[in-house]
C-alpha cells in the first residue's frame, strides 16, 4: 500500500530518549567489547610468548645435557681404558714411560681434560700429566678417593667441583677405581675438566643480562654456573624448586621457579643427564624474557584508548544527530524500518538453512571461496569437515520424516555448538549431510574438531513422542589444505568427501583424515 503523504511530525520525547540511551547504550557496549578483546589479546600473546620460551629453553636443555654426556662419555671412555691398562700391566718400571705417554696424549687429544692422573692406594699420584705436580701432594682426603676406597665397584664416579691442588684451577673429576688381582683397593685414576670448558661454552648462549646456566649434581650441589661466582660452587639447593617440586614430577621439564642462589624469578627447563648423577638447568630471567610482549601489550593498550576515544566522539555526533532527527515524519521512520526488517528477513532466508538455522550451501560456497582467497594472500591453510549421519534414510523410513527433521536439527545444534571460534562456519550442505569451515586449523586441528563433534552426537539421544530415546552416529571426513594459486573449493571438497566415504566404508561412526 503507498505511503500517505503529510507533514513532518517531530517524534515524541520519550522516543528520542530512548533512542539516545539505546546509542550510549550501544558505544558502552563496543568500548567493553573493545577492552575485553585487548585483555584477551594481550593474555593470548602472554600465553604464547611463555610457551615459546619454553620450548626454547626445552631444546637448549636437551643440547646442553647431550654436551654434558659427551664430554664425560669421552673422559670415562679414556679411564675405563687407563684403569684396564694398570691392572693388567701394573706400575712396573718399564711400563711407567708407556703410560705416561698415553696420559700426555690423551690431554692433548681431549680439550675438555684438564688432568690425568694415576693416584696410588695411599692417596700419592703415581703418575701424572701435569708437568710441574707440587711436591707431596696426597689426594687421600678427596671424596672421590674415599668413595673408591669404601665402594668395590667400578662404576664411575663424578666428584664435586673443586679447585685442583696441581693447577689451582677449578675442575670437575670423573673417576673409577683401580683394582688389585685379588680385587682390593689399588688406587684411583682421575680425570679433571676444567670448569671454563662449561663456562666458554654457556658464555657463548644468549639467556639475557640476567638468565643463568648450571650443571648441578643428583644430590643437589652446584657444580658448575654461569654468571660464575666462586662462592656458588659446592652450594646445596636441595630446598630449591628444581628438587623440591620439579625433579620429583618428572626427569625433564619446564617451570617458573625463584632461585635460591640469588632469589631472581626465571622461567627455566632442567633435565637429567643420560647415564650420569647430573642435572642441567636453563633459565631466563621473567621479566627481561617478557620485554618484547609488554611493548606490544603498551601498543595495544594505546590504540584501544584511541579507538575508545574516537568512540566517544563518534558517540557524542550520533547523540546529537538523533537530536536532529526529531523532526524526521514518523512514517518514513515507519517504512524505513519495516525494508530493514524485509532486507534481513530476505538475507536470511538467502543465507540460511530453514530447518537448522545452519548457513545454507550458497553461504557455505561463498565463505569456501573467500576463505581460500584469503588462505592463499597470507599463506593460511583452510579446515574441512564433510558430516553424514549414519542410515539416516533407515532412521526416516522407520521413525518417519517429522522425527528426521528433529534429528536433523538436533545434530545441527551440537555441530553448532561445538565449533566456537567466530571464524568458524557451520553450513547444512543438503539432505542429512553437513559442512563445518575451519579457517586457519591444519588438519590435526580438525581431526580434534571433528572428533568433539562425533563423540557429543554419539552421546546424544533423539526423543520422539511416545518413544524411548534413539541414538544416532556420523561418520566424518576430514581435510586441510594450504593451497596454492590454482586450486579450488571442489578440491578441499572431494578431499573430505574421499575420506567421509573411507569414514563409511570402514564402518561409520568414525572420524577419517583425508590422506
Amino acid at each position: 500500500m503507498p505511503l500517505r503523504n503529510h507533514r513532518a511530525r517531530p517524534l515524541p520525547t520519550h522516543v528520542v530518549r530512548l533512542k539516545i540511551w539505546q546509542a550510549v547504550g550501544f558505544i558502552v557496549l563496543v568500548c567493553c567489547s573493545l577492552i575485553s578483546l585487548a585483555i584477551w589479546g594481550s593474555w593470548n600473546s602472554l600465553q604464547y610468548q611463555l610457551r615459546e620460551k619454553e620450548v626454547a629453553l626445552s631444546n637448549l636443555a636437551q643440547t646442553l645435557s647431550s654436551q654434558v654426556q659427551a664430554t664425560i662419555k669421552q673422559a670415562d671412555t679414556v679411564l675405563l681404558w687407563l684403569a684396564a691398562e694398570v691392572e693388567a700391566e701394573g706400575m712396573k718400571t718399564q711400563h711407567a714411560p708407556h703410560l705416561q705417554g698415553l696420559l700426555h696424549t690423551q690431554v692433548d687429544q681431549l680439550k675438555q681434560l684438564k688432568a690425568l692422573i694415576i693416584i696410588g692406594e695411599d692417596g700419592r699420584p703415581l703418575l701424572s700429566s701435569v708437568a710441574d705436580m707440587p711436591a707431596n701432594v696426597n689426594y687421600a682426603d678427596r671424596d672421590y678417593f674415599i668413595h673408591h676406597r669404601e665402594h668395590a665397584d667400578t662404576a664411575p664416579y663424578i666428584g664435586h667441583s673443586i679447585r685442583s691442588r696441581s693447577s689451582g684451577v677449578w675442575v670437575m673429576t670423573v673417576t673409577r677405581r683401580i683394582n688389585h688381582p685379588d680385587g682390593r683397593f689399588a688406587g684411583v685414576v682421575l680425570a679433571s675438566i676444567a670448569l671454563e670448558h662449561f663456562l666458554s661454552l654457556y658464555r657463548s648462549i644468549d639467556v639475557g643480562s640476567n638468565g643463568a646456566i648450571s650443571l648441578i649434581a643428583a644430590d643437589a650441589t652446584m657444580l658448575v654456573r654461569r654468571p660464575f661466582v666462586e662462592a656458588d660452587i659446592g652450594k646445596s639447593i636441595a630446598s630449591g624448586p628444581l628438587f623440591t617440586e620439579l625433579l620429583p614430577k618428572a626427569p625433564f621439564g619446564t617451570g617458573t621457579v625463584r632461585s635460591v642462589v640469588d632469589g631472581v624469578e626465571r622461567l627455566a627447563s632442567y633435565r637429567r643427564v643420560d647415564d650420569y648423577p647430573l642435572v642441567i638447568f636453563v633459565a631466563v630471567d621473567r621479566h627481561e624474557s617478557l620485554a618484547s610482549w609488554r611493548k606490544e601489550a603498551a601498543f595495544s593498550a594505546a590504540l584501544t584508548v584511541f579507538l575508545l576515544l574516537m568512540l566517544g566522539a563518534l558517540g557524542y555526533r550520533q547523540v546529537r544527530l538523533i537530536r536532529r532527527q526529531n523532526s524526521v515524519q514518523g512514517e518514513l521512520l515507519l517504512a524505513q524500518e519495516q525494508l530493514l526488517d524485509m532486507n534481513l528477513a530476505l538475507r536470511s532466508q538467502a543465507l540460511e538453512d530453514g530447518l537448522t538455522g545452519l548457513a545454507n550451501r550458497r553461504l557455505l560456497d561463498q565463505f569456501l571461496q573467500d576463505e581460500l582467497g584469503r588462505a592463499k594472500r597470507d599463506h593460511l591453510v583452510v579446515g574441512l569437515l564433510m558430516i553424514d549421519i549414519d542410515h539416516f534414510k533407515h532412521f526416516n523410513d522407520t521413525y518417519g520424516h517429522l522425527l528426521g527433521d528433529e534429528c536433523l536439527k538436533a545434530i545441527g545444534a551440537l555441530i553448532k555448538d561445538n565449533i566456537r571460534r567466530p571464524g568458524d562456519l557451520a553450513s547444512r550442505y543438503g539432505g542429512e549431510e553437513f559442512a563445518v569451515v575451519l579457517p586457519g586449523t591444519d588438519l590435526t586441528g580438525a581431526f580434534v574438531v571433528a572428533e568433539q563433534i562425533r563423540q557429543a552426537v554419539a552421546e546424544v539421544a533423539i526423543h520422539g513422542e511416545n518413544r524411548s530415546p534413539i541414538r544416532v552416529t556420523v561418520s566424518i571426513g576430514v581435510s586441510a589444505l594450504r593451497p596454492l594459486q590454482d586450486d579450488t573449493p571442489e578440491m578441499l571438497i572431494q578431499a573430505a568427501d574421499q575420506a567421509l566415504y573411507a569414514a563409511k566404508e570402514h564402518g561409520r561412526n568414525r572420524t577419517v583424515m583425508a590422506s
